[in-house]
């Protein structure tokens, strides 16, 4: 199911779905670029699926693309394939980028310059494809004057600890960069800028994605991608297993324990053969000292309720689990996608010594099932479009 999930957005594909190379013509979505009327192509991607969605957009574009700038988090450029790496070997003037994310570094604050100089000098002939996916808001800043990037990393922390979520944490980075906030499509002005977005929040607002790179009237924005195609794909694959699935909601928000609680309750009184599947983005605020993700908190505050009703109920300690991940492959600051818990997952951890309860109150949640081996380890995906929760019950 997790698998199913992840195909279902692969980037690439995402691309290819929705942009299209007819002889000189691009076609996107039913918008039609005549290439021979542009005297340069320009490619921008910022993002975790940023070298995937590059590869593809360089492959359809071909021989007109000249220069470009791909940013990603650390690790993930090394996703690419052979071939894929041969398409970027063959362009001129690509760069290819890793920064840091969630909070960003030298790196990210480099890779705005390297756009900003790319997009600068633009004319009405000029085209810039903007790949946009989640992560760019880190991986990428361009401060206004007189901000310094060391501010912007102390606000991104405290972000990141306050519990907002990923709106109001962009909400907020969208007023401190000449970037975001439609700042690319701007800058790039008079050029035509052309917007490739897969969603990683909820409801896909293009002003809140990535901050609103491209969220400017000069800008033409499709949205590729996004969790529901995510959730509807991880149904399926229950459905051919035999599971009775339904998504319940691609909108899961606010507090991960308390979500979590309240999936484990939902799985627990569901009839036997029971999928249900929860897409979005839920948050933490973090009381402790410890190491996790939302999603790996998620899935311990579940393993808890999971422990508490199968004491007072033994019908409801039946077969049944919680399985919450990210689909980039990272929660939070680990290098794990999530975590998953059962009705013995607490059992089991006391059995080694470890006191779940304990665990979460010091927001502690990696090196817990970390112990237990039931961390959901997929390295970087190259997607991202945000989180799934798949919960289900055999007998």
């Amino acid at each position: 199911m997790i698998g199913a999930a992840l195909d279902a957005v692969d980037p690439a594909r995402a691309v290819h779905r929705h942009m299209h190379r007819a002889g000189n013509w691009l076609i996107v979505d039913g918008l039609s670029y005549a290439l021979n009327a542009f005297d340069e192509v320009i490619l921008i991607a910022i993002g975790k699926a940023a070298v995937p969605m590059a590869l593809a957009s360089a492959e359809r574009i071909g021989d007109r693309l000249g220069r470009g700038v791909v940013v990603t988090k650390y690790g993930h450029a090394a996703t690419m394939a052979t071939a894929g790496q041969n398409i970027l070997k063959h362009v001129k003037h690509v760069t290819v980028l890793e920064s840091a994310h969630p909070v960003p570094d030298e790196n990210s604050a480099h890779a705005g310059e390297l756009v900003v100089a790319a997009i600068a000098g633009c004319t009405e002939r000029s085209l810039v494809v903007a790949c946009i996916s989640g992560g760019a808001s880190a991986l990428m800043v361009a401060p206004h004057p007189g901000i310094r990037l060391s501010t912007l990393q102390v606000i991104n922390d405290a972000l990141l600890k306050s519990g907002a979520d990923i709106r109001e944490m962009n909400i907020v980075r969208s007023r401190l960069d000449r970037l975001k906030g439609g700042g690319l499509a701007r800058l790039s002005a008079p050029g035509q800028v052309l917007g490739l977005i897969l969603s990683d929040v909820i409801g896909d607002p293009l002003d809140v994605i990535a901050s609103g790179l491209t969220n400017d009237p000069r800008a033409r924005n499709v949205l590729v991608g996004n969790n529901t195609q995510a959730c509807d794909a991880a149904a399926d694959a229950a459905r051919k297993l035999g599971y009775e699935a339904r998504v319940v909601t691609t909108e899961l928000r606010g507090e991960a324990r308390e979500r979590g609680r309240e999936i484990a309750r939902a799985i627990s009184a569901a009839q036997p053969r029971t999928c249900l599947i929860y897409g979005g983005e839920t948050t933490v605020t973090i009381q402790g000292n410890g190491k996790g993700g939302r999603n790996q908190e998620l899935a311990l505050a579940a393993a808890l309720e999971l422990d508490k009703l199968g004491k007072l109920d033994k019908l409801t300690a039946c077969p049944t689990c919680v399985a919450a991940f990210g689909t980039d492959g990272t929660d939070g600051p680990t290098d794990a996608a999530g975590a998953l818990a059962t009705p013995d997952t607490v059992a089991h951890a006391a059995a080694l010594g470890l006191h779940a309860e304990e665990f979460l109150a010091r927001n502690d949640s990696y090196h817990f099932f970390q112990a237990l081996g039931d961390l959901i380890t997929t390295g970087p995906t190259g997607t991202n479009v945000a989180d799934v929760v798949i919960a289900f019950r055999d007998e």
